[in-house]
């Protein structure tokens, strides 16, 4: 494991806001012995960037990987989590929630249909099933690591899924909308992730993410599974849109969504632009990460005061 600066901007004046807790079954599983090193999140005190440190060597994130969710249907069949799924109603479906409001969002800010569409990291399929089941029109794609979940995908949807790491051009066509959910936290680089998603955008398409929001950090204990060797990075509307805006995507909309079991997800939806919009700058906010940093370590659950600042 190594120490790091803050990704965002590149500074080292940061401060630790907890160390993780508990036992983590994922770094039980890399390593043989663990390491003997506090597990750290860190806010940056110039940006308000929210990372851990130190993080895995390049070779622990391939150990991780090639044992993560290795055994996702040892309770179930992956038929019947399937059938489970989308047969949640509105109210208690996450997947139909966020279907709903990317579809009010994607009506209210583009006079054309969508035609195609790429999940990357689809999982079992059942977003796509749900976003299916709205717009039927829509031809479908998918892009999944775990041999498991890409094969249920394959068998349950109307569409071509690839049982693959994700890299631009992977299906040599260009898509008017790509979702992407619950995968950029654990991405250790992600400008040339987010970059090769705009590559495989059409002009002017859209592209719907989906990550933990930053808001975990003080409704959550520092013991849970949220906080685990997998997550890299928290992050806020403001830090997330700065990414975006690095590549050329320009924010159109965006929520926390509250979920279950009392975690909170940033959602927004973007688009890319035809002429590159102006490079960011990122504003410096010691203020603001300290405020931040106060309310995180008070562990207050009501977040009414901050959210602005995030």
């Amino acid at each position: 494991m190594k120490a790091v600066d803050c990704y965002l901007c590149g500074s080292g004046n940061s401060e630790i806001l907890f160390k993780q807790g508990g036992a983590d079954k994922y770094l039980m599983a890399i390593f043989e012995k663990l390491p003997e090193k506090d597990l750290n999140w860190m806010i940056c005190k110039d940006c308000s960037f929210v990372y851990r440190s130190p993080v895995l060597e390049e070779n622990e994130y391939i150990r991780l990987y090639e044992k993560y969710d290795s055994n996702i249907f040892v309770d179930t069949t992956p038929d019947a989590y399937f059938d489970k799924i989308i047969s949640l109603p509105l109210d208690k479906s996450e997947n139909k929630q966020k279907i709903e409001w990317l579809k009010y969002v994607l009506e209210k800010k583009s006079p054309d249909k969508i035609s195609t569409v790429l999940d990357i990291g689809c999982g079992g399929g059942t977003l796509l099933y749900s976003l299916h089941e709205r717009i039927p029109s829509l031809e479908i794609f998918g892009v999944e690591l775990n041999p498991g979940y890409a094969d249920l995908a394959k068998r349950r949807l109307e569409g071509e899924i690839r049982n693959e790491s994700y890299s631009s051009g992977v299906f040599n066509k260009k898509f008017d909308l790509i979702i992407n959910t619950k995968v950029l936290e654990h991405i250790p680089d992600p400008l040339p992730f987010l970059s090769e998603i705009a590559e495989d955008l059409i002009e002017d398409g859209f592209f719907f993410i989906e990550v933990p929001d930053v808001s975990d950090m003080y409704n959550l204990s520092s013991d849970n599974e949220r906080f685990s060797i997998p997550h890299i990075f928290f992050y806020s509307r403001k830090t997330l849109t700065f990414l975006l805006n690095r590549v050329g995507f320009s924010v159109l909309d965006a929520r926390v969504y509250k979920a279950t079991r009392n975690r909170a997800y940033l959602q927004i939806v973007a688009k890319k632009q035809r002429n590159k919009i102006p490079l960011p700058t990122l504003e410096k906010s010691g203020h603001v990460a300290s405020k931040i940093a106060k309310t995180i370590k008070a562990n207050m659950t009501d977040n009414s005061r901050v959210a602005d600042e995030f």
